[in-house]
């Protein structure tokens, strides 16, 4: 049961090349910019810049990468982490299949499944959900420490690769919070590195493998728009939405400029309405359509007075302008000061004598390192023996640590004295306002050229720039003071009016050279948004109709029938529309389910999402679905699971025996585990029932079964001690094989040859389905018989009694536990 991996496995960007292409009205324009938008900012903004060629397809010909490891669960072992005290290991079946793992409400369980979502992702669902009190107990009361997770996995590729042991896990020191652990993974054979090496991370956000109750319910409870961004991942459309973001990012830029001349614009009109001068209104009729005529509005603005009112506005600049801050200058002489005599007190003889003496060392030690013991071919008079490299190795220790300390003096008067010297760098000389005599200038100007002019001596550096950036305060003080005053006398009654003017003249000038490509940006973020609702039809169709699969077999009895499920909007208002009836009647399916029934949906939502082809996780971890249901919803989330199993290793936590109990009642073959809790959150966990002994159990209630005719027992129990055998080998095999790290489908496949149950047992207790099990059948009388009923049936004289059941216990228990 999972997705067409055809209809989800392309490349978005390959489909948006495809709608593109298919759009015989789409400019130029709007394909490279949706093209760059896909791929990233920095793209996106080099082609609005004009900076790169027009961008190119994906290659769809090239060599597919190498599909990545799936990963199967081996275990879980968990130490001081929420209801686990002392280290308790969960051992699971690491291959396809169904593993049940059942206990009381507070018997731990559910702390191995929090376990492995912290150790996986960093985080847990519930802890980010709850009170902050109820996030500070996650360390276990009886023994929090040490407070460790590891899991184990057994990764299959799918390809010719061997399988790889993995394991991932999570450390706290004692005394650390929640957020303060270590996770970590590790390749067998190799160093621990971060569990973001194993390339998960995405993984983890499209296709995540785990769901417990409290998720199951938020799935659908926190808000349409949380189960959008669900699909929207899954879908692979974030990168639509990523796209977009930065096509709505590139309008509101470029948007800036043409709100600003526009603003701009009204404000004048009110400035030129109060004034008396025919020059206002004459400006006014100049802008009161479009377009506008820039240079004639200049014109009539400044007139004869353009010299003059150029100078008032490069006074008005003067006035305003900002340099060196005195009090930073001070800052950074007084680091490159203290730099300085650090590094002069640690650049003694002494220093540079150990450094050369620390080479020397380190040159014998690798001489002794690879000739051994011997004279001392330097004074041919002392000996290199262990004792000399211990005592080498010391000295050569102490040495090093002073010479990485010089290093750090050195590094830090580098640092200081890159600061002093470019400290003046941003600060210009400012040029002479023509028709205007500013007397302060010149001071201002050679006191920049002082500033700017580094001393060759490092020692006098210090007091250079703080003496220059005063020098430069003060200038440019009495400099902005000079400039004021002198544009304030230059200017008259329309200066004001023509300063406005000739403001709004820039701003609409800079708004029209990004005019066309706020109009190109804009016409992409449309055929974009378009085209973004036929890829979310087109990848969503697969996802619905595996839902509606899905809760079609979970909907026992439910007059609630689901529909379509649609995404609708962006950014804010975005929600997914979940469609339904009841008897036939058009509802929101939503607004009308039970408790129940909602868990139920929000698991045929979920279950696609973490079973695309793309996953590299072959399990799924489901904590506690059933809590809200029915035995009817019950009934059909085993079929559910039985279909999953086939291609997935399915492990559901169970507060209660409901699901073991379908499990047994219809012999599905699973795991089933019991978990308890002991005094001082001891947890154990021990097998519930494995498949061979239900068969054991059937076989026992027929044989014993006083009603039942002879012939039909005879024909009947055979089978059933062939497939309690059968379930033996199986979990024998398997089991061994996933501990000798061999890849599953090999063991499938050698599991599927072996037709017989001789061959099996042979495949289990021998390694080959060939092996010679004569011996191991004389080892111990009960093997025999038990053998012969699986292989021929009860016939010439064998006995199904008691005593053929009781061999029977014995040979599966011989075989399940390697005796």
């Amino acid at each position: 049961m999972t997705l067409d991996g055809e209809k989800l496995g392309s490349s978005v960007e390959s489909e948006v090349w495809e709608l593109l292409d298919a759009d015989d009205a789409v400019a130029d324009e709007t394909v490279y910019l949706v093209a760059a938008a896909l791929q990233g900012d920095e793209e996106l903004a080099d082609q609005l810049g004009g900076d790169l060629p027009s961008p190119t397809r994906p290659d769809t010909q090239s060599p597919a990468a190498s599909a990545p490891l799936r990963a199967f669960l081996r275990s879980i072992t968990v130490s001081g982490f929420r209801g686990i005290g002392p280290r308790a290991t969960l051992e699971l079946n690491p291959y396809r299949g169904i593993t049940v793992i059942s206990g009381r409400n507070g018997c731990g369980k559910s702390s191995f499944a929090e376990a492995l979502e912290y150790a996986l992702t960093g985080e847990s669902y519930r802890f980010a959900n709850r009170a902050k009190h109820w996030r500070d107990s996650w360390r276990n009361l009886h023994s929090g420490n040490p407070t460790a997770i590891e899991v184990d996995f057994a990764m299959e590729p799918d390809d010719d690769r061997s399988g790889s042991k993995v394991a991932i896990g999570a450390d706290w020191a004692a005394g650390a919070d929640l957020s303060e652990c270590r996770r970590w993974s590790q390749i067998h054979g190799q160093k621990r590195e971060p569990v973001s090496a194993l390339g998960w991370d995405q993984a983890l956000l499209t296709h995540r493998p785990l769901m417990s109750y409290d998720e199951l319910g938020g799935l659908l409870e926190d808000g349409p728009s949380n189960l959008y961004d669900a699909l929207n991942r899954l879908l692979g459309l974030d990168q639509i939405a990523d796209a977009d973001s930065r096509l709505k990012g590139a309008e509101k830029q470029l948007g800036i400029p043409r709100k600003t001349a526009n603003d701009s614009r009204t404000q004048l009109i009110r400035t030129l309405e109060e004034s008396e001068d025919p020059r206002a209104a004459e400006v006014k009729k100049l802008i009161a359509r479009k377009p506008y005529d820039l240079d004639a509005v200049t014109a009539t603005t400044l007139g004869t007075a353009t010299d003059q009112a150029v100078a008032i506005a490069r006074l008005r600049a003067i006035a305003d302008l900002d340099v060196i801050d005195p009090a930073k200058a001070t800052e950074v002489a007084a680091e490159l000061r203290s730099a300085i005599d650090a590094h002069a007190d640690g650049a003694d003889a002494v220093t540079k004598a150990m450094t050369a003496r620390a080479t020397l060392l380190r040159e014998a030690l690798h001489l002794h390192a690879e000739l051994g013991g011997g004279p001392c071919p330097v004074c041919e008079m002392g000996t290199l023996d262990g004792e000399w490299k211990s005592s080498a190795e010391q000295r050569l220790k102490e040495a090093d640590a002073k010479s990485a300390e010089y290093q750090k003096m050195t590094q830090r008067l580098a640092r200081a004295r890159a600061a002093a010297d470019g400290f003046f760098a941003g600060v210009a000389t400012v040029p002479a306002v023509d028709g205007v005599d500013l007397e302060s200038l010149s001071a201002f100007n050679d006191a920049v050229t002082e500033a700017r002019s580094v001393p060759g001596n490092l020692a006098d550096l210090p007091s250079h720039v703080e003496s220059s950036a005063a020098a430069l305060a003060e200038a440019v003080s009495v400099l902005r003071a000079e400039a004021a005053t002198l544009a304030a006398d230059l200017e008259d009654a329309w200066a004001p009016i023509a300063r406005v003017i000739a403001a709004w003249v820039d701003l609409e000038a800079a708004a029209r050279i990004g005019d066309n490509k706020l109009a190109e940006v804009q016409v992409a973020l449309k055929w974009l948004r378009a085209n973004a609702e036929t890829l979310r039809g087109r990848r969503l169709a697969p996802v619905v109709d595996q839902a509606r699969e899905i809760w079609g077999r979970m909907r026992h009895e439910s007059n609630v029938d689901l529909g379509g499920i649609s995404l609708e909007g962006s950014a804010n208002r975005r929600k997914a529309v979940v469609e339904g009836s009841v008897d036939g009647v058009p509802a929101g399916a939503l607004s009308v389910m039970s408790q129940g029934e909602l868990h139920a949906l929000a698991l045929a939502l979920f279950i696609p999402r973490a079973t695309t082809p793309d996953s590299p996780f072959r399990f799924l971890v489901l904590d506690d679905p059933i809590q809200a249901m029915d035995p009817a919803k019950i009934d059909g989330f085993l079929d559910v699971l039985v279909e999953l199993s086939k291609t997935r290793q399915v492990i559901v936590f169970s507060h209660d025996d409901r699901l073991p109990a379908a499990i047994r009642a219809r012999s599905i073959p699973a795991q089933l585990l019991d978990v308890t809790r002991e005094e001082g959150s001891v947890v154990v966990v021990k097998q519930n029932d494995s498949p061979a002994q239900r068969y054991i159990a059937d076989a026992t209630a027929v044989i014993l079964d006083d009603s039942l005719d002879d012939m039909v027992k005879r024909k009947a129990a055979p089978g059933l001690f062939r497939m309690a055998v059968e379930a033996a080998a199986h979990q024998r095999f398997f089991t061994d094989s996933a501990r000798a790290g061999a890849v599953y489908h090999e063991s499938d496949a050698l599991w599927e040859e072996a037709k017989t149950t001789q061959q099996r047992v042979a495949l289990a207790v021998t390694g080959s389905a060939t092996g010679d099990l004569s011996g191991w059948k004389r080892y111990r009388t009960h093997r025999f018989p038990t053998m012969a009923i699986c292989a021929s049936g009860a016939h010439n004289g064998a006995a199904l009694d008691r005593t053929a059941l009781q061999d029977l216990r014995e040979t599966v228990r011989d075989i399940a536990e390697n005796r």
